[in-house]
Formats: C-alpha cells, sequence, structure tokens
C-alpha cells in the first residue's frame, strides 16, 4: 500500500504539479494545507459520484454463485479466463465487491490479446475506485494510459476515468493537466470510430461534467450530463431493439453507465441549487431498489445520493437515517473504506449530524472513519478537511487544537491569498467561530467584521464564497454561531452593542436571501439571451475569474517550491554539504523568493482586475447586478426608504430564540428576542394554520377559532417591539421559515374579551411581506417609470387536458355556481380517488405515471378574473385569455409592459411538486405539442417585461408551505425584476365567491383612494386590500358569511405597499 501511496505521488509530481508529503499521505493534521490551491481545500464538500460499471449480470441463483466462487482457477489460460468470468458474474450477483475486484483486476491480466478483454480495464478501473482503493485506481490508470498496444478507446477510457479519479482530490491543476490529456485522447478516438461507442461518448461527458463542476460552473455540468443522459438513454434503447434483453452484460453494463449519469447529475443539482430535482430522482430510484429492480451496491449508492438531497433541503434527520442505511449496505457488500462509496456515505452522515449540532456525534464518527483507512493517497486527501477537523474539535471543547488549525490556516491563506481574498476571508470566518467559542469576544468581533465585509458588505464578493460550496458549511455555521451568540445574551437581557444587532439584522437578511438564491442565479439565460452586451460582461467576468484561478494556483506551486527549498536547508544533510553546493542552494532559493513576489504581484493585479469587472457590470445593468447580487443594507440605510407610518418588522427563527428588529423611519431601532424556538414556532403555525385553512377540513369537523391562540403568538413574538407599532400604520413584514407561511393580518393584538369585536392586526394596520429586507431596497432604489396606460391583463382558466377541451364559453360567461375550490379542483383517477391539486397529481406519477393532463381544471377562476377586470374597467373579451389560449406561449408573446395589473388564475407550482420541476412554475394551459412546456417557470418571469402595479397569482396557495415559502420568494422576486411593484398571492385555496368580492372591492378601494386626492401612483395597495378585508369581517360584503379567517385572512401582498 505504501508503494502506491509513493506511485500516487511519483505520478502528480511528474505532471509538474508536486503535492506537499502531508496531502499524499492524508495526516490528519493541519499540514495538508500547505498544497492547498485555490477552491480545492474542499475535496468532502459535496463532491459528485458517478459509478462507471455494469449492474448485476446474468441469471445465476446465488447457490451457483456461491460454488462459482469456490472453484479453483485452472491453471490453462483459455479455462482461466472462461472461469474468471463466471466468478465476476457470481461476485455481482452476491454483492461480494472484494471478489468482485479481484475478479475484475486478473481478468485484465488473463485478458490481454483477446476479443473484448480490453473492457475489464475500464471495468476494474470503476471497481477499485468505487468500492477498493481509490488511490490504487488512480495509480492503475497510468499504466494503460500509456501502452500504445492498447486500442485508442481504451487508452482515451483510462485518461478520462483518470481525470475523473483525481478530481475528487479537488486540484484544479492537477485535473486540467489530467483533463487536457484525457479529452485529447477521446476526441482523436471518437473522430476515428465515427460517432464513437457509447460507453466513450458517456464517459467523456460524465468527466466534462465533473470539470465543470470543480471549475465552478455547475449549470454547464448540469447540461452536459443531462447530454450523457440522453446518449444512455439512445443505447439503451438501441441494444432492447437489437434484442437484447435482461441478464445480457452489454444492456446492464449501459444500464449502469445510465445510473452513474443519474448519480452524478444528483450532486450537480444540488450544487446548481436545485436539491428538491435531485431529492425526487433520489428517491425514485431508493424506490425502485426497495422493490427489487436494483442490487444492493447501486441501492446503496442511491441511499446517500438521496441523503445529499435531504441535507440540502435540511431535512437532517431523514438525511441520517438514509446515510446510515447506505453504510450498513456498503459494509454489507464489501465495500473498503477507502472506497468512493463508503466516503460518500460517510460524508453525508456527517453533514446530517452537524446539521442536527450533534457534534460529539459527528467528531466520533469522522474519527472512527479516519482511523479505519489504510493509507490510501487519494482517498485520504479526498477525507481530509481542516475546516471540519477545526469545527469538530472546537465544538467538542478540544479549544487549542481548534485554535492552532485555525491559525496555521488563516496564515498560510494570508500568505498564499492576501487579506482581500474570498479564501481567507472564509479562514477568518473559521477562527472567528473558534474564538468565539473560547469566549475571546473581541478577537471574534474582529474576525467576523472581515467575514461581514466580505459577505454583506460587498454585494458580489459572497458569490466567490458560495460557488466553492462555502455558503452551507463554514459559512452557514460562522454566521449561526454569531446569531447564536446575540440570541444567547438578548434572552438573558443583556446589552448588546448596535453595531452587533445590526450586524446580525444583515445576517438575517443574507439568510432569507440565501435560500433562493441559486434558482434566481440559475434562471437568468433567458435575460442574458436578450442582451447582449450583459452577456458580454458577463463572459468576460468568467474569464477573469477563470485567470484569477490560474494566477493562484502557479502562486501556490511556487510557495511549495519554496518551502521544500527552506526546509532543505534546516536538515542535517544540508549543513554537511561543501559551501559550493549550499551557496548554489541559497541562490535557487533567493530566485524562488522573487518569482513568488512576482507572482503574488500578478495574482493580486488578477484580482483588482476581476473586481473591476464586476463594478462594470454592477454600473452598466444596475437591476441584474441587484438580482443576483443583492444589496445587503444596513437598518440605517432601509430607514431611509421607509415613508412616514410605515415600518419594517424583520423576524428571524433561531434555534434558541427568534429575534425580531422594528424599524421605523425616524427614531431608534427596536431589537428584541422571543423565547419562541425555530421549532416551537413551526409547530405554534402549523397549529394556527390548520385552524385557519378551515376549507382543507372535512365536512363537520371544522376546529373552532381560537382568537387567544392568534393573539398568544402575537404577545410571544412581538411583545419586546410592540411600544413602537403604536403609530404604524403600514406594516411591512420580512421573515423566512414557517411564519412566512402565516398570514400575519389574522393575528390578534388585544386579550379577547366577551363582548368585544376581536382585535384583528388588520383593523390596526395594512401588512405587507418582502421576501427579505433588501428586497426594499431593490424596488425602492429607483424612480419609476409612469402609470401603464391600460388597467389588465388576465391568463385563466387553463386547460390541461386538451382531449377535453369544453365547447366554447364566451370570455363574459361566468361559471354558473361558484364553489370552494377545495371542491371544486379536483379530477378522478383509477380506483375513484380524486386529486385535489397539482403537487398531488404530480404524486400520481409513482402509481401509473404522470400526464400534464391530470392536473385537475379550475373553471372558478374564469369567474374570479371576469369580476376583477369589471371592477378595473377593462374588456372581457380583449384583455383575459382564458381557456386552451392561456399558454406559456401567450404569456411570453403578449404586450404586458402597458397594464397596471397582470392577472395569473391557475396552479402554482413549487419544486419538486412535478417531475422535472425544479424551480417555481405557474401551469398554463397544454401546448398542442407535447415536447413544448406548458409551465411559466422563473427563467420565464425574469424575461417579462413589466410596468405592473399588481401581479395577482389567483386559485393557487402559492405563498404556502415553509419549503414552499422559499421557493415563493424567488418567483416573487422574479416578478420584481420583470417590473412588478407587488404580488398578490394566497396562502391557502381560495373559496370562489367571496375571493372574487375580496378581489373587486381592492381594486375598488384603491380606485376610490384616488378619486379622493390620492396622487395616482402612490395610492397605497396595501391599504386597499385591508379596507376590502374589513368589509369581509364587518359584514359589509357577504353579510357576515365571510367574517372568519378563512375567507379574508389568505392574501399575502408581497413588494411595495404604496408605491
Amino acid at each position: 500500500m505504501w508503494a502506491t501511496i509513493r506511485f500516487a505521488e511519483g505520478l502528480l509530481r511528474s505532471l509538474g504539479l508536486g503535492l506537499a508529503m502531508g496531502l499524499v499521505l492524508g495526516a490528519a493534521s493541519p499540514a495538508w494545507a500547505q498544497a492547498e490551491p485555490d477552491g480545492a481545500a474542499e475535496p468532502s464538500l459535496g463532491a459528485p459520484e458517478g459509478e462507471l460499471e455494469p449492474v448485476a449480470g446474468g441469471r445465476l441463483s446465488r447457490d451457483e454463485a456461491r460454488r462459482l466462487l469456490e472453484q479453483p482457477l485452472p491453471a490453462e489460460s483459455d479455462a482461466r479466463y472462461a472461469l474468471l468470468q463466471q466468478q465476476y458474474r457470481a461476485a455481482l450477483r452476491l454483492d461480494d465487491r472484494v471478489r468482485l475486484i479481484e475478479a475484475a483486476r486478473q481478468l485484465v491480466e488473463v485478458g490481454r490479446g483477446r476479443p473484448g478483454g480490453e473492457a475489464w480495464i475500464r471495468f476494474y478501473l470503476a471497481a477499485e475506485f468505487a468500492w477498493g482503493s481509490s488511490g490504487k485506481a488512480l495509480e492503475a490508470a497510468e499504466p494503460f494510459i500509456g501502452d500504445s498496444s492498447l486500442s485508442l478507446v481504451t487508452r482515451a477510457t483510462a485518461a478520462l476515468r483518470q481525470t475523473y479519479f483525481a478530481a475528487q482530490g479537488g486540484d484544479r491543476a492537477i485535473v486540467a493537466r489530467l483533463w487536457s490529456r484525457a479529452d485529447g485522447l477521446a476526441r482523436r478516438a471518437l473522430e476515428q470510430a465515427g460517432s464513437g461507442p457509447a460507453q466513450l461518448r458517456l464517459d467523456h461527458l460524465q468527466v466534462r461534467a465533473e470539470t465543470q463542476r470543480l471549475a465552478g460552473d455547475p449549470a454547464a455540468a448540469v447540461a452536459s450530463l443531462r447530454e450523457s443522459i440522453g446518449v444512455g438513454r439512445r443505447h439503451i434503447e438501441a441494444l432492447r431493439a437489437a434484442g437484447r434483453g435482461p441478464g445480457d452484460t452489454a444492456l446492464n453494463e449501459a444500464r449502469g453507465m445510465l445510473d452513474g449519469s443519474f448519480g452524478i447529475l444528483i450532486y450537480a443539482l444540488v450544487q446548481n441549487g436545485r436539491p428538491q430535482e435531485a431529492l425526487e430522482i433520489a428517491r425514485a430510484n431508493v424506490a425502485q431498489w426497495r422493490a427489487g429492480q436494483w442490487g444492493d451496491s447501486v441501492g446503496a449508492r442511491w441511499l446517500y445520493r438521496s441523503a445529499a438531497g435531504l441535507v440540502a433541503t435540511q431535512q437532517y434527520e431523514a438525511a441520517l437515517a438514509a446515510a446510515r442505511e447506505s453504510e450498513q449496505v456498503l459494509e454489507r457488500v464489501g465495500a473498503g473504506t477507502a472506497s468512493h462509496t463508503r466516503w460518500h456515505a460517510r460524508l453525508e452522515l456527517l453533514r446530517a449530524l452537524i446539521g442536527l449540532r450533534r457534534w460529539q456525534e459527528a467528531d466520533a464518527s469522522y474519527g472512527e472513519f479516519l482511523a479505519a483507512m489504510p493509507p490510501d493517497a487519494l482517498a485520504r486527501t479526498r477525507a481530509s478537511d481542516n475546516r471540519l477537523l477545526t469545527l469538530l474539535a472546537a465544538k467538542n471543547g478540544r479549544f487549542e487544537q481548534a485554535i492552532d488549525i485555525a491559525e496555521r490556516l488563516h496564515r498560510y491563506r494570508m500568505r498564499l491569498f492576501g487579506p482581500n481574498h474570498p479564501q481567507t476571508q472564509e479562514a477568518a470566518g473559521l477562527r472567528a467561530v473558534v474564538r468565539l467559542l473560547r469566549g475571546e469576544i473581541s478577537a471574534a468581533m474582529a474576525d467576523y467584521e472581515v467575514l461581514f465585509a466580505a459577505t454583506l458588505d460587498t454585494p458580489a464578493g459572497w458569490l466567490d464564497l458560495d460557488a466553492r460550496g462555502v455558503r452551507g458549511y463554514v459559512l452557514g455555521i460562522a454566521f449561526d454561531e454569531f446569531m447564536h451568540f446575540v440570541a444567547t445574551r438578548a434572552l438573558k437581557g443583556e446589552q448588546l452593542d448596535r453595531d452587533i444587532t445590526d450586524r446580525a439584522f444583515q445576517v438575517a437578511d443574507r439568510l432569507g436571501l440565501g435560500v433562493t438564491q441559486r434558482a434566481i442565479t440559475d434562471s437568468t439565460a433567458r435575460v442574458l439571451a436578450a442582451t447582449p452586451a450583459l452577456r458580454a460582461l458577463l463572459e468576460a467576468e468568467q474569464v477573469q475569474r477563470q485567470a484569477v484561478s490560474a494566477a493562484f494556483t502557479q502562486l501556490n506551486s511556487a510557495l511549495g517550491d519554496e518551502d521544500a527549498l527552506r526546509r532543505e536547508t534546516q536538515t542535517e544533510a544540508f549543513k554537511a554539504r561543501p559551501d559550493p553546493e549550499r551557496r548554489a542552494h541559497a541562490a535557487r532559493l533567493r530566485q524562488q523568493r522573487e518569482l513568488v513576489k512576482k507572482l503574488q504581484a500578478d495574482a493580486a493585479a488578477a484580482r483588482t482586475a476581476l473586481e473591476e469587472q464586476r463594478q462594470k457590470v454592477a454600473r452598466e445593468f444596475p437591476d441584474y447586478a441587484e438580482l443576483v447580487t443583492p444589496t445587503i443594507a444596513s437598518p440605517r440605510a432601509l430607514r431611509r426608504l421607509l415613508a412616514p407610518h410605515e415600518a419594517m418588522l424583520v423576524v428571524q427563527p433561531q434555534a434558541q430564540a427568534t429575534l425580531v428588529w422594528l424599524l421605523p423611519p425616524e427614531g431608534p431601532v427596536s431589537f428584541a428576542a422571543s423565547p419562541l424556538t425555530r421549532e416551537a414556532l413551526a409547530l405554534r403555525v402549523a397549529s394556527l394554520r390548520e385552524m385557519l385553512d378551515i376549507g382543507a377540513a372535512p365536512a363537520g369537523k371544522r376546529p373552532a377559532l381560537q382568537a387567544a391562540a392568534l393573539h398568544a403568538l402575537w404577545r410571544d413574538l412581538f411583545a419586546g417591539v410592540e411600544p413602537a407599532l403604536r403609530d404604524v400604520k403600514s406594516l411591512i413584514v420580512a421573515t423566512n421559515g414557517a411564519l412566512a407561511a402565516l398570514p400575519l393580518a389574522a393575528l390578534v393584538t388585544e386579550a379577547p374579551a366577551p363582548g368585544v369585536p376581536t382585535a384583528w392586526l388588520v383593523r390596526r394596520m395594512s401588512v405587507s411581506q418582502l421576501p427579505a429586507p433588501a428586497s426594499l431596497h431593490a424596488l425602492r432604489r429607483v424612480a419609476q417609470p409612469p402609470l401603464a396606460v391600460r388597467a389588465l391583463i388576465g391568463f385563466g382558466d387553463p386547460v390541461f387536458d386538451l382531449k377535453a377541451v369544453p365547447a366554447p364559453v364566451a370570455a363574459g360567461v361566468a361559471a354558473p355556481v361558484a364553489v370552494p375550490v377545495a371542491a371544486a379542483a379536483t379530477a378522478p383517477l383509477p380506483g375513484g380517488r380524486r386529486i385535489r391539486s397539482a403537487a398531488e397529481a404530480g404524486r400520481y406519477d409513482a402509481e401509473t405515471g404522470f400526464r400534464y393532463a391530470d392536473i385537475p381544471p379550475l373553471p372558478e377562476t374564469r369567474q374570479e378574473l371576469l369580476a376583477v377586470a369589471e371592477a378595473l374597467g377593462a374588456s372581457p373579451t380583449a384583455d383575459l385569455v382564458l381557456g386552451d389560449r392561456a399558454t406559456r406561449r401567450a404569456v411570453l408573446a403578449a404586450p404586458l409592459a402597458d397594464r397596471r395589473v397582470v392577472a395569473f388564475a391557475t396552479h402554482g407550482l413549487m419544486p419538486g411538486e412535478l417531475p422535472g420541476v425544479s424551480k417555481p412554475a405557474l401551469a398554463m394551459a397544454a401546448e398542442p405539442d407535447p415536447k413544448e412546456s406548458a409551465l411559466l417557470e422563473l427563467d420565464d418571469v425574469l424575461g417579462l417585461r413589466l410596468n405592473a402595479q399588481w401581479v395577482l397569482l389567483s386559485a393557487c396557495n402559492t405563498a404556502a408551505g415553509e419549503q414552499e415559502g422559499a421557493a415563493m420568494s424567488g418567483l416573487v422576486r422574479g416578478f420584481f425584476f420583470a417590473g412588478a411593484r407587488s404580488v398578490l398571492a394566497t396562502h391557502w385555496a381560495v373559496e370562489t365567491e367571496s375571493a372574487a368580492a375580496l378581489s373587486t372591492s381592492t381594486f375598488r378601494q384603491l380606485r376610490q383612494g384616488e378619486r379622493q386626492g390620492e396622487r395616482s401612483g402612490e395610492a397605497s395597495r396595501a391599504e386597499a386590500l385591508r379596507r376590502a378585508q374589513l368589509t369581509l369581517i364587518d359584514g359589509t360584503q357577504g353579510g357576515g358569511r365571510w367574517a372568519h379567517p378563512y375567507f379574508w385572512a389568505p392574501y399575502a401582498l408581497f413588494g411595495d405597499p404604496a408605491r
């Protein structure tokens, strides 16, 4: 094994990319950081994986397989080859990975010169990497690549796999060299073979995706993987068309290759901010494994892949269970401790434990894993992470060890990158956590200021950290520890410096934006396509980012060589050398130091050029810059944007408390901490939603309305800031998590008393919502254009099943009966079951296959849009697009910029609710061409051009649920970018007649306010909605039938309440 390590080191040095011995030997000490390249210091964070071997082969019974493995190998070559092939199949059948690797290794030797014998090279390399020794697999590939007696296809395959293996170590420079060679061989092989073997094309696309991921371009990686999946599917179809059936080796290998593409895709989707889509794919494959369609080795991989999606969606308990089951299955099939698969299972287990803040278990698990790992160079490189070691030591009370590693890491990064580089700023954040836990508050706050300057004060700065996956790891934990410190002090009643509470406010804002920022950034392709000048600037920025990475990689290598020369002077052997040799060595060291200085200047200049390019983008395209790198304004800056009688309420639930800020336009900012924990708040919100949403309750079992419970939440959350709310008329609320799923207008501000009207918050003030405080800055930082000329354009009652298109109905004819959405929006399923929502239609896919036509229709939305048109004085025939005409294509082609109100009356879809839906979308009418998407997605919304005071999203519970609320925030911000001032959505499915009454009343109240002298552009939307809600509460409309909050409370106004 030590020979393997020495070979791996020699191999990497032969490529001109020397590694320090601490890295190569994988010592769990901070020494390995001395070879850390820019952005490669996290081989353990989200490195994708993919298996490139066939799945279980043959129709052997388990007893037959056991008997085959017991047979001794004959000496005669042909007989030996034949039995080894049978034993390979037997090992697959029994999931005996140790015997599988050995059989594959021997088949490589015996198969030389035989027809098809070279195929065993790729089987062996894949098996060794996945189930045996990662370092041995990296070592074994090199001789095959240089063997001219092998076919070009085989040599290219070996080079591609070696590149993939090396990518798991995270060193971009090494991977770039290996990829250059592998890509060249693969292209030559593909050109020689015409279209080329499907296996080689899949390998090439998979490895290309891995290099793209490592380069920080997950969107390109996803595109490459989707292309590889298309190649894999077509290959399987061709094999089946040729008569290949179950048990066929080629078909099994093709299925394994396709499974590998899907596996790598899981991690690319997670890194690309689309974890829900990744999770749905993984869950479907786990279900297939449990149904007996996959072997245990494949099932184990899908278990830890599902754990990756669960961690990314913060479902830590479920992730822990999946990772533990994966480890158990992997151990059962004989996967080695140094294997790629075992590390991935343990990685997800660690991430789940850290997510649960079970630091002691995480520490023990990581330590046991490292102790059990053999001295495998690549495996230990991948598993060793100084940041993880630091955090585990600090959280388990080993402060001296933690500060020692953190100091070493910071010193090295400071020397390599300088003080203003994201890697150095991350190291400062890591040290801040350790110092805070040690009780060194002043020193910790100094380090935190470095991190805050990068992530809060510099809009584009956090992208450098986020692109390397740090947001959910070091950055997330650093923020969490800071907020824990603030909450603990506040709960104790200790006085906190205003600078600290202001920073906590900005962290809360940053955390709220981070939930959706990936989806926003990933959805800008349509915007870029329509703006060539912007696209050119961003392409230049990407080129400059690559130049920065290359410059620091060169500097890193030069520093390593300088360190080696310097350390050599300290040895006894050096001191015993003759003077001329020592002088020559000193000259080389001086030359190397001069080279280091030059490279440091080059790297700093490259970094400066990158910052200048980003500033140019922000100057020339400020709206785009605000979308992808939003300004995290301070409380003092945001207060200047508030009008008299407005106030902003920011609520940040934490694990041990809920932090609350109230920003008035003048006077002091109020800050308080509620003892309600995030978990307790989620339970309270769920209970209150169940009480308010009586439409979801079975007939005769509707819960009683308890005003006291609504007042209790108001008191428990906001008692600390309530005195500052006395003169507020318009409350702008920014929150995330569970509280965002509750209509705050329905909270009760005074204790209920017999005979006294309920003191709903909506009686005192209007309530509007923002995805995050930063949204107010985006909405109010510039002057608004003149009001649009025309009143309305509406899209509704879309037809999802074109085969069921009813006879034409005139646009001005309403549906004859008004019924609750909860009762009307259903569609029959086999066996008499009915579906009530688009999400349920998506779940139906697991039983009989999803069809877009299964989404339940919404005929009652026609009446609601007609009522809105009447209230706004719009034409039902010219301004409403209904039925089968309400398509995505119709939206994209419509003249939206001259309409004050843009309405969508259809289902809102959140990520994961339908197969393939990874971002929020609106379900529009089905297109005649089934290949054309019927969904209006976030990408489309960003490309719209609006000048709308309102965007109405009705008939769908687009603001419901905690996960859905995060996705809704992305959709809302998309509409803001497109030019909307506000978005009116609903927390639950609403009753049709009251919805029509409230919508029309809202617009009438707004027009009435304009006629009474308010300037047209400043009439308050939030106040108009409040007055309309009061007409339902007081019985002016509905005669008291709609006084329950179920009817008037679900409407959530996102955005600017007035302007």
